[in-house]
């Protein structure tokens, strides 16, 4: 089981029950606010495919639908029927190649994720067990789920699967329900239903703009990168900021390591790039590299977060005009600054920073890896908590001195009431009566990504 502990909030001053009296500690202010819900996965669309990290790929991206078949549109798998899932807003059967793993109790056979059966009477009314999975039987294709075919020789319904080379016959059309890619960095434009976010995919990286058609529902549009630089593999990181009737994009950008803007005037379907690069790495806790940055404007002026190295530290830049100096040459956060003795121990990477103005502050979520929580007994042996990626805060009232959250990370998910699982990247915007954030999903270990999860603050809107 999965579940999120209530950690705090980026606006409000309780974690985890850690805290036991009701001041708040400036300036961390407290505003009614209580702690984040339960986590969900946001579904990411890139036209009819829905954007899968490779540890969730089910082998299959594309099946054969039969041409005439109607599809029905939901919000939801309870609006679908029989083995159909929504996927991208229309109800569809999952395809699904091999051994791979399907959702819930579901089983790969024939190519589909359908329910296990060993006999005819373990499936519903008009199904036969098939190769250990429940069909349906048919006379014609309208018998079938959406994305099945009629097979006149058994009288079932089965699927063919295509894309990767693979094509349909006659009759036939070959539809995309997955995209594998990992999902990083994402970014939300302000109160906006808009967002930015990279894509790997391969050995390429790029960021894309993505409409919020509902909190747990982004489509990709358009549908290719609305940044790109011709020779280079490795754009990403995106940091979105409206000033006047312009959208400022800043990114990441690969060799040399470089942090780039570009300015857009059609809402961020396309942009232009500056020539010259707002912010290269030169000072030596920063080895060779920039990225990750956070734009905020804050009383009347712009500042840049960026990470520095591999998750070295974080640090501060004021951009004026085509310019961009650093307000000093240290970082304002580094590994040993975050570390807790009791809450947060052995903190070896921090970056990642998104800030967020919240009246007369900045709050600056971020990521570090450590050691949160205690360890476990079960069978009277001691199992030690996990290393893992979390995201903590910090918060300022003048760009100069940051006080730190005071109880460890502010999001926390345990599995099976020990083990830690990773939260990284997160962006974080306010809501009409609360906040919410998205961040990267991962095991403990930060390596296995699972996609992009919202939480929200109680209280706030839907």
């Amino acid at each position: 089981m999965t579940r999120t502990v209530l950690c705090g909030l980026v606006l409000s001053v309780s974690a985890c029950g850690l805290i036991h009296d009701d001041e708040p500690l400036a300036p961390f202010p407290s505003d009614g606010i209580g702690a984040f819900q339960d986590a969900t996965p946001i579904e990411v669309c890139l036209g009819t495919a829905r954007i899968l990290a490779p540890t969730l790929a089910t082998g299959a991206t594309a099946l054969c639908v039969p041409s005439g078949q109607i599809e029905r549109l939901c919000a939801a798998n309870a609006d679908c029927t029989g083995i159909e899932r929504c996927i991208c807003g229309r109800c569809i059967v999952e395809p699904c190649q091999g051994g791979t793993m399907c959702s819930g109790e579901e089983v790969c056979r024939g190519k589909r994720c359908t329910h296990g059966c060993a006999a005819d009477a373990d499936c519903n009314a008009g199904e036969r067990c098939v190769s250990g999975g429940c069909a349906r039987t048919c006379d014609t294709n309208t018998d079938c789920h959406h994305g099945e075919r009629c097979d006149a020789l058994d009288d079932v319904c089965v699927v063919s699967l295509c894309g990767s080379g693979g094509t349909c016959g006659l009759g036939s059309e070959c539809e995309s329900v997955a995209e594998i890619g990992e999902l990083r960095e994402p970014s939300y434009l302000e109160d906006e239903p808009i967002a930015f976010v990279e894509l790997r995919r391969g050995t390429e990286r790029a960021i894309y703009r993505s409409s919020i058609l509902s909190p747990f529902h982004w489509r990709i549009e358009p549908t290719q990168p609305v940044l790109h630089i011709p020779g280079e593999t490795i754009v990403g990181a995106p940091s979105i900021v409206r000033q006047g009737t312009h959208l400022y994009l800043y990114a990441a950008v690969g060799t040399p390591s470089r942090i780039a803007r570009a300015r857009s005037t059609d809402d961020g379907m396309t942009f232009v790039l500056d020539v010259d690069p707002m912010l290269i790495a030169t000072q030596p806790w920063e080895n060779g590299s920039v990225g990750s940055p956070s734009v905020v404007d804050f009383q009347g002026a712009t500042y840049m977060f960026y990470e520095g190295g591999k998750r070295a530290g974080i640090g501060l830049v004021k951009i004026m005009g085509p310019v961009a100096e650093r307000t000093e040459k240290n970082p304002i956060l580094l590994p040993e600054s975050v570390q807790d003795p009791v809450f947060w121990r052995q903190v070896t990477k921090v970056g990642a920073p998104h800030a967020m103005v919240v009246d007369d502050s900045v709050r600056l979520t971020f990521t570090a890896r450590g050691i949160e929580g205690f360890a476990a007994t079960t069978n009277d042996k001691s199992l030690p908590p996990d290393v893992n990626d979390s995201i903590g805060l910090a918060a300022t009232l003048d760009m100069k001195t940051f006080t730190l959250f005071p109880a460890g990370p502010v999001v926390a998910r345990v599995v099976n009431l020990r083990a830690y699982l990773g939260e990284s990247e997160a962006s974080v915007r306010r809501l009409r009566n609360g906040v919410e954030m998205v961040f990267v999903s991962s095991d403990a270990s930060g390596e296995a990504n699972t996609g992009l999860v919202r939480v929200l603050g109680r209280g706030a809107a839907n």
